[in-house]
């Protein structure tokens, strides 16, 4: 999904799940291996990301970074 969708849509895939980043781009590589879930997504059309442990900010990062964690989904 891109972030030109309008915002709605965009929040109505992404809200409430289970995302890796995509770590290829320098400014994200601080998330790499960490599992965090879309929280909301702002008027940017980017996503609010919260990650596990103990780092509990919101991050926003462009919807064309983020990847589904399968394995999230499925253990829940």
């Amino acid at each position: 999904m891109s972030s030109e969708q309008p915002r709605e849509s965009l929040a109505g895939f992404w809200v409430g799940r289970a995302v890796t980043v995509q770590t290829q781009r320098p400014e994200l590589a601080r998330f790499a291996g960490k599992r965090g879930r879309v929280i909301a997504v702002n008027c940017n059309g980017r996503a609010l990301v919260q990650f596990e442990g103990t780092n509990i900010g919101w991050y926003d990062i462009a919807p064309e970074y983020l990847e589904l964690d399968d394995d999230a989904h499925t253990a829940s």
